[in-house]
C-alpha cells in the first residue's frame, strides 16, 4: 500500500464550513482530477494480479479529518479469486493548493483474504498486526528473536509465507513484515529502543534482505557492546561492518592533525548520532589501559579530579522528566562517588564527546559521514 502525503502541511486551521468551499473551488478550478467509477476500474485491474475487477457503484465518503477533506473510498472486486479490496481517492493540502490522488491495500487484502482461506502457513513465531486509515487496510507480519538463531528462524518461516502466497497465484506481492530485536534494553524506559529491528516486505524478501537483517542486528550490537551477541558473528562480519562507509567511526581526537584519523579498532559510535554508548565507552577505556572494573553493561573507574565514577545500564530508574504528554518518566543516570548524575536526556545511554572528556580525559571524536555529506 502506498504512503498517503501528510495532510497537516497547512497553515492556520480552518473551519470544516470553510474547507467544503474551498475544496469545491479548487475542484471547479481543475486543480484536482474527478475520477470516475471507469477511472477506478482502469486502476484498479493495473494493480490486480487476476486482471479482471468489478467496481462497486459508488464510493463511501470519508471525512479524514478537521478541517473537512472529502475521501472517496471504492470497493473493488477481483472477479476471478472474488477478493475484496479498497480504493481510495485521497484529497490532502499540498503547500498552496489541494491535490488528490488514488492509492490502494490491494496486497493486504490478498494476503488477508488467502490467510484467513488457510492457504498460508502463519507459524508460531509470526503474528499478525492489522490497522485501518480512512477505509484502507494494512496488513504486516512481525517476527521477533533474541539471538542469531532466532533470526534465522523468523527469515525461514517469513521466506516460507512468500512461497506460499508465490504459489497462491500472487508473486512478489508486497506485504510488510518486520523482524523485531528483543534487545535487552527495549523496555528499560518509556522510549522505544528498536535498534537492531528490520522492515521490508514479503515481496522482496531473499537472501540479500536475510544479510540486512544479520547486519542491523550487529551494528546495535557493536552500539550497545552487547558482548554475548559479538560472540555469534565471526570476526571478518565485524569488521565488515565497522570498516562500511556508512558507520559512525570513534578516533582519537588528541593531536588529530593528519589526513587519516587514528580510528579505534572494533568499535562504533550510534547510528542514530546519539553519541557513544555506555558499553562502548568501557571498551575505549579497556583500549586505553584504563582498566575499568567490571564489564561493558557495569563498571567503574577513576575520573582524572578522583572521583569515582560508576555506570550501568542498569541505572535507569531516576524520575524527574516529565515527555510531551507531561507524563512523569524514569531515565538513566551514572553515580559520581555514589551522586546521582542526570543524564541529558531520560531515555539517553549514550554521551558525546565534550562529556567523555569530562569524565575520562579522553579527547575522541566521531565520523559521522551522512552528517558531514549534508554539509557539504
Amino acid at each position: 500500500m502506498n504512503a498517503r502525503k501528510n495532510k497537516t502541511g497547512h497553515g492556520p486551521c480552518i473551519g470544516t464550513a470553510a474547507a467544503l468551499l474551498l475544496l469545491t473551488a479548487v475542484l471547479m478550478s481543475g486543480c484536482v482530477r474527478k475520477y470516475t467509477r471507469g477511472d477506478i476500474g482502469s486502476y484498479a485491474k493495473k494493480i490486480s494480479r487476476k486482471g479482471s475487477v468489478t467496481v462497486s457503484e459508488g464510493y463511501r465518503e470519508i471525512q479524514e479529518d478537521e478541517e473537512g477533506y472529502l475521501d472517496h473510498l471504492w470497493t473493488v472486486t477481483e472477479d476471478e479469486s472474488g477478493i475484496k479490496f479498497h480504493v481510495l481517492d485521497d484529497y490532502y493540502w499540498a503547500l498552496e493548493e489541494v491535490e488528490n490522488q488514488l492509492l490502494n491495500d490491494y496486497a493486504s487484502c490478498v494476503f488477508l483474504s488467502l490467510l484467513e482461506r488457510q492457504q498460508l502457513p502463519m507459524d508460531n513465531d509470526l503474528s499478525l498486526k492489522k490497522t485501518e486509515d480512512s477505509g484502507l487496510v494494512k496488513a504486516e507480519v512481525v517476527c521477533s528473536f533474541t539471538d542469531a538463531a532466532g533470526l534465522e528462524k523468523c527469515y525461514q518461516e517469513l521466506l516460507s509465507l512468500r512461497k506460499a502466497i508465490d504459489g497462491a497465484g500472487y508473486p512478489d506481492l508486497e506485504v510488510p513484515y518486520k523482524v523485531q530485536y528483543q534487545n535487552p534494553l527495549r523496555g528499560a524506559v518509556d522510549y522505544d529502543i528498536d535498534e537492531g529491528d528490520t522492515s521490508g516486505d514479503l515481496g522482496s524478501l531473499d537472501e540479500k534482505a536475510y544479510a540486512q537483517m544479520r547486519r542491523n542486528y550487529l551494528t546495535c550490537a557493536l552500539d550497545f557492546r552487547f558482548e554475548d551477541v559479538l560472540a555469534q558473528f565471526s570476526q571478518e562480519e565485524i569488521r565488515e561492518v565497522v570498516d562500511a562507509p556508512e558507520t559512525v567511526r570513534i578516533y582519537r581526537a588528541e593531536g588529530a592533525d593528519s589526513s587519516e584519523p587514528d580510528y579505534y579498532d572494533g568499535v562504533i559510535g550510534s547510528p542514530k548520532y546519539a553519541g557513544i554508548s555506555f558499553g562502548t565507552l568501557y571498551e575505549l577505556l579497556s583500549i586505553e589501559g584504563r582498566k575499568p572494573e567490571g564489564n561493558a553493561w557495569h563498571y567503574s573507574f577513576k575520573a582524572p579530579d578522583g572521583a569515582r565514577i560508576e555506570i550501568s545500564y542498569d541505572f535507569d530508574d531516576l524520575s524527574g522528566f516529565n515527555d510531551k504528554r507531561g507524563k512523569l518518566q524514569k531515565g538513566y543516570y551514572y553515580l559520581r562517588d555514589d551522586r546521582k548524575v542526570r543524564m541529558s536526556a531520560y531515555y539517553a545511554n549514550h554521551f558525546e564527546a565534550s562529556e567523555i572528556e569530562a569524565l575520562t580525559g579522553l579527547k575522541v571524536g566521531e565520523d559521522r559521514p551522512y552528517l558531514t555529506e549534508e554539509k557539504e
